[in-house]
């Protein structure tokens, strides 16, 4: 979905242009985007876990693929808790206070797309959530399934290996086994960075933030 969106210069302040996300993208312009990675603790059954999200076969970027639990454009104007807030309702129909999102400062990306090159000022954000199955309510057009990790496992990814998982796709639950390629290209060391900053979080040290 196409969407105004605030352009940015190189040091991620705004310009006081509005383009087009389709624009942005294809010009390679600097835009604003809102990440949020959830984890659980852990419980009696297991954990703790990290989830992903598997991106909509329709999207026009890295379909298919493993991504960050929720991410998406922060609209023009739009404040970043408060588009923050929007997406993961919109994505995973999941209800979040503000105060609930611990804040891991801003991520600078920029990564080659089909329609030409992302660049993203990524404000990244841990949520610690205990789910089921049945809690996540997809938005179908962006999100496929949400998938389950166990904490300890990326570790494997990141060298390399394939791990088990349990994907969520709303109406079952099947395993699956997950390896660093079905993942959005470029994401092994954030994923690992993530993963590090939830478990400091569970063991009640404050997580390190992006420089």
């Amino acid at each position: 979905m196409d969407e105004r969106i605030d352009v940015l210069d190189a040091r991620g302040e705004k310009t006081g242009e509005v383009a087009w996300k389709s624009e942005a993208h294809r010009l390679g312009l600097w835009h604003r985007c809102f990440h949020c990675w959830i984890f659980s603790p852990e419980t009696p059954s297991g954990g703790p876990y990290l989830f992903v999200q598997r991106r909509a076969t329709g999207k026009e970027t890295w379909p298919d693929r493993l991504d960050v639990t929720v991410g998406g454009h922060l609209g023009a104007g739009e404040e970043t808790l408060q588009g923050g807030l929007r997406e993961v309702e919109e994505e995973l129909g999941l209800s979040v206070a503000a105060g609930d999102l611990v804040p891991l400062g801003t991520r600078r990306a920029e990564l080659k797309i089909p329609a030409g090159l992302d660049r993203e000022f990524q404000e990244v954000f841990l949520l610690m959530r205990s789910l089921s199955p049945e809690d996540p309510r997809l938005q179908e057009e962006e999100v496929a399934a949400v998938v389950r990790l166990r904490l300890d496992d990326v570790e494997t990814l990141r060298e390399g290996g394939e791990v088990p998982a349990e994907e969520w796709t709303g109406d079952k639950t099947s395993s699956v086994s997950v390896c660093l390629a079905d993942f959005v290209p470029g994401e092994d060391g954030y994923l690992l960075w993530a993963a590090r900053a939830a478990r400091d979080v569970l063991a009640g040290k404050r997580p390190d933030v992006l420089p």
